[in-house]
């Protein structure tokens, strides 16, 4: 899971989930940019399981969510926020996510003629 997600479809505000190791993920989400605390990933559940916390002004926001790859470049993502978690994907409950796997960007080397 270590990259860059970007939100994709309709839900796409440019937000973004990093994860550059396992204790260091940020969410970037309206305009806003969290780092996730208390992130607890639990692969024997299928979907798995990936809980965290996030200080949101005065509060801090707990959020249990569902994880699923799609592929290698799609993750499908289940929120809910201060509720309970349902055991599989639900249209009925919590905010559902699919995230795209960022491709790195190309840098070209300087004195490389444009073809």
């Amino acid at each position: 899971m270590v990259g860059t997600w970007q939100i994709a479809g309709e839900q796409n505000s440019g937000g973004t989930l990093e994860i550059i190791d396992s204790s260091t993920i940020i969410l970037k989400y309206m305009g806003e940019e969290k780092k996730l605390i208390g992130c607890k990933l639990d692969f024997s559940k299928s979907p798995f399981w990936f809980d965290f916390s996030a200080q949101d002004s005065a509060s801090v926001m707990n959020v249990k969510s569902i994880v699923e790859f799609v592929n290698d470049d799609m993750l499908k993502w289940q929120l809910f926020v201060d509720e309970d978690r349902a055991d599989h994907f639900s249209s009925t409950k919590g905010e559902l996510l699919y995230l795209r796997r960022a491709k790195p960007k190309t840098k070209v080397a300087a004195n490389t003629p444009n073809p």
